[in-house]
């Protein structure tokens, strides 16, 4: 019964993609001030695409869709050369699986809510994990990609600093929570009575 099927898996590949690409263009556009960029990015992100993963998830309502989901998000990062996320966003896709796990928890907006609230604040490991420990192999991916020296030096200001670190993971949190507000609003007014719910 839990069991994908091949309609489960298109849907959930094609509305990943649809979440990749709306990540894209808002790390795209936010890169235009380094201010937004560092601090404001992935709060911005998690807002943005909760009610695409809201509507995912319930649609779909099987488990490994949120592992699916971050893995295609990781393969992505292989892709422009940040190997060493893919793991990273695996490991947050079985996390968030565990949460998930519970029976008929694919239709608990409670439990869809707490798995994206703990991808929007372990999602900040994104921008740590090359700074910690893979500093050499980020920097020349970043420079060969035409990243300018003065947006990596203005990275490692923001994310060398505890206090901006706690701060944007603090804005992470709360703008994942305001994402799953109003992606429950969405879900009753809109894709309920349309009935894609």
């Amino acid at each position: 019964m839990n069991r994908l099927s091949v309609r489960d898996v298109i849907t959930t590949v094609i509305l990943s993609v649809l979440l990749i690409v709306m990540q894209l263009v808002i790390n795209a556009v936010c890169m235009l001030n380094h201010f937004v960029s560092m601090v404001f990015t992935i709060g911005i992100l998690f807002f943005a695409c909760a009610p695409v993963y809201v509507l995912m998830v319930r649609r779909v309502a099987k488990r490994f869709v949120t592992l699916i989901y971050l893995t295609m998000v990781g393969l992505m990062f292989l892709i422009m050369g940040n190997w060493f996320l893919l793991p990273y966003l695996v490991i947050v896709g079985l996390l968030c699986e565990i949460v998930l796990w519970k029976e008929a928890s694919y239709q608990n907006y409670r439990r869809i809510s707490a798995a994206w609230i703990l991808q929007g604040v372990l999602y900040t490991g994104v921008n740590l994990l090359p700074l910690w420990f893979f500093w050499e192999d980020f920097e020349k991916t970043a420079l060969a990609s035409g990243m300018s020296q003065d947006y990596i030096d203005s990275y490692v200001g923001y994310y060398s600093r505890p206090l901006w670190i706690l701060a944007i993971a603090l804005i992470n949190l709360i703008c994942a929570v305001l994402g799953c507000l109003f992606a429950g609003v969405l879900m009753k007014k809109h894709f309920t009575k349309a009935g894609v719910l």
